[in-house]
């Protein structure tokens, strides 16, 4: 028996289902729109019981009429052919402007992911299990192509750092798709690779429970080779976000509540950090307090900008833990209060593109950051909303997206969802204006973030590896037993 199964079976024996608490042991946002150019191992047996809370079972109908009509048409972009090319998702895509037919590796993880959430949702419009597989195998096989160099078609060198991890931009309207040309094409960017890290542990977790061998293997053997100590600096307990053609570079990921926290959580789960180290690096991060009006967010992010706080909890069961409730939960509720206290129309503040086209920052207090947390006062997107569906205000989030689809025509397109943002401040010169563009990555946050409210694909497939588990019990100190990953586990 595995010292991990000991352990699970001895939690059992508390109380099959209940909760179960020990101590806890934890103690600048890089993302932005950069337009591309023309390991230290842990013994992750002998970590704490897997957390595992219980999922509700999967509805067989929709939960709600709007949520599901804005799935289907938010699957409909991203599963076109006018936003795809080579089974790559168009970073962004305007029926006004011309460009945006280069990838992010970031993008390329969740499109994949998204694939597969689509056909477990098993709606009328979902696709079949032929076309997800032979999509995602696709994708595997061009990330493998890229990363052990097999692809002879390199005019702008290896299409992948050190033969292990990725670069910054791919032009993918290439046959075959290539890195681009330019030095911020050329950035490793270690936020970007942890996403596609989690995405692709989802998709072999999925592939094996379903018997999909071959795409687990695919999918397990990109993993292997990416190598998250090459960001590591030991002496700083801190990861870096990674600069041209140096992981090392670019600056430190400082602040817990940036989504820079889902780095740390995917290199422990792959073993690429000690137990120990790995609190020491969830220690180094700034988690400073702020307060709102009457709302206190534990945990500030840098900026405000919504999705740092919700999109690692599109992967992580963080909504199930005090940091859930005492910073992503509040901080939703900071972001509706500081809306309604400016008299706007709508809430949502988090990056995106602006009405102009230039990519901004915006985000709602608490902030840690000095001024203003928003570039433009008033632009708000609706993947911000869409990621709250995590938080307990899936209802506000409901009325918030609906209001943003009746009162703004330009918002949303019945073929492809919501446009990146709209002006929601009255009285502005471009009240109501919205951007040309669909941005890939703010629609994969709102289709996957759909799909988790509704079913709990992702954290379902997620939590089926050992190492998420481990590594999410040592990162929050508590969790609660699952029967079936425990039977997983006791397995072999």
């Amino acid at each position: 028996m595995k010292p991990l199964t000991k352990i699970l079976i001895s939690a059992i024996s508390c109380g099959l289902f209940l909760g179960c608490t020990a101590p806890s042991t934890v103690a600048n946002d890089a993302t932005a729109e950069v337009v591309p150019s023309s390991p230290s191992p842990g013994v992750l047996e002998t970590s704490p019981v897997a957390p595992q809370p219980i999922l509700p079972a999967r509805p067989s109908v929709p939960e709600n009429a709007f949520l599901d009509e804005l799935a289907r048409d938010t699957w409909a972009y991203l599963s076109s052919d006018w936003a795809t090319a080579n089974h790559m998702p168009w970073s962004w895509r305007a029926a006004t402007i011309s460009g945006g037919d280069y990838a992010n590796t970031a993008e390329i993880g969740l499109y994949a992911l998204s694939w597969l959430s689509a056909y477990d949702l098993q709606r009328a419009w979902s696709p079949s299990w032929a076309e997800a597989e032979a999509e995602v195998t696709a994708i595997l096989d061009q990330l493998r192509a890229w990363q052990t160099g097999s692809q002879a078609q390199q005019p702008n060198g290896p299409n992948a750092f050190q033969n292990s991890v990725f670069y910054q931009w791919y032009w993918i309207s290439w046959t075959p798709p290539v890195v681009g040309g330019g030095a911020n094409d050329h950035v490793v960017p270690s936020i970007d690779n942890a996403w596609l890290a989690a995405s692709l542990i989802t998709v072999r977790e999925y592939a094996e429970a379903n018997g999909h061998t071959a795409l687990a293997q695919k999918a397990d053997a990109i993993l292997a080779d990416m190598d998250f100590s090459l960001w590591y600096h030991a002496d700083m307990h801190r990861f870096t976000w990674g600069a041209t053609e140096d992981p090392q570079g670019g600056g430190q990921t400082d602040y817990y509540s940036n989504e820079n926290r889902v780095i740390n959580f995917v290199a422990r789960a792959l073993g690429q950090l000690s137990s120990e180290e790995f609190r020491l690096s969830l220690d180094a991060l700034a988690a400073p307090a702020g307060v709102y009006a009457d709302i206190t967010v534990e945990k500030m992010a840098w900026d405000g900008s919504y999705f740092t706080y919700a999109s690692p909890a599109l992967f992580i069961r963080e909504m199930d833990t005090a940091y859930g409730t005492a910073t992503v939960f509040p901080a939703a509720q900071a972001q509706i209060a500081y809306a309604r206290d400016q008299g706007y129309d709508a809430w949502g503040l988090s990056d995106c593109f602006d009405v102009d086209g230039v990519y901004v920052q915006q985000g709602a207090p608490p902030v840690a950051r000095p001024g203003s947390p928003e570039d433009r006062p008033g632009l708000v997107t609706s993947h911000a909303s869409a990621l709250a569906l995590v938080t307990p205000l899936s209802s506000e989030v409901i009325t918030n997206l609906q209001t943003i689809s009746d009162t703004f025509d330009c918002a949303y397109d019945p073929a492809h969802g919501f446009r990146d943002s709209v002006m929601v401040k009255p009285a502005t010169p471009d009240y109501g204006q919205c951007s040309d563009r669909f941005s890939a990555l703010a629609q994969e946050w709102i289709f996957l973030a759909i799909v988790n409210h509704e079913t709990g694909f992702i954290w379902d497939y997620f939590y089926r590896d050992n190492g998420v588990a481990a590594a999410h019990a040592e990162m929050f100190g508590e969790y609660r037993v699952y029967l079936p990953v425990a039977l997983k586990l006791g397995s072999g």
